[in-house]
């Protein structure tokens, strides 16, 4: 497969693939900084982008690094998932998206005045 870089450019039918880090999990109120515990690469397809800037995806792949400093096991999102991220915060994760059997057609989606970002 051959994957395209898209950054925040994408729209919904698209198949995106990003990396996204993995946090531990910590109380409410705690004062201590967050501690990252691993990466995490996620692909799915979007399913809706509202107009508040969450993009919805459905899961297709996800597969965990863990960091060497984390013993505990790190589960992968499970397949089918219905996901809900910023579109700026996952194009910080270098975003790169499948190519469409008709580029035309998605060019022609893209191109249309009735396409809301």
């Amino acid at each position: 497969m051959e994957w395209l870089k898209c950054g925040t450019e994408f729209i919904v039918a698209d198949v995106i693939r990003w990396r996204e880090p993995i946090w531990k999990p910590q109380p409410r109120k705690s004062k201590k900084p967050p501690t990252m515990i691993g990466h995490r690469i996620i692909t799915g397809q979007i399913s809706k982008i509202d107009r508040y800037g969450w993009v919805h995806i459905q899961v297709a792949a996800c597969t965990v690094t863990p960091l060497p400093r984390w013993w505990h096991p790190i589960k992968p999102l499970e397949v089918g998932l219905l996901i809900r991220r910023r579109r700026e915060k996952i194009g910080q994760g270098r975003v790169d998206r499948l190519p469409w059997s008709d580029e035309s057609a998605r060019a022609a989606i893209v191109g249309s005045r009735f396409l809301r970002k």
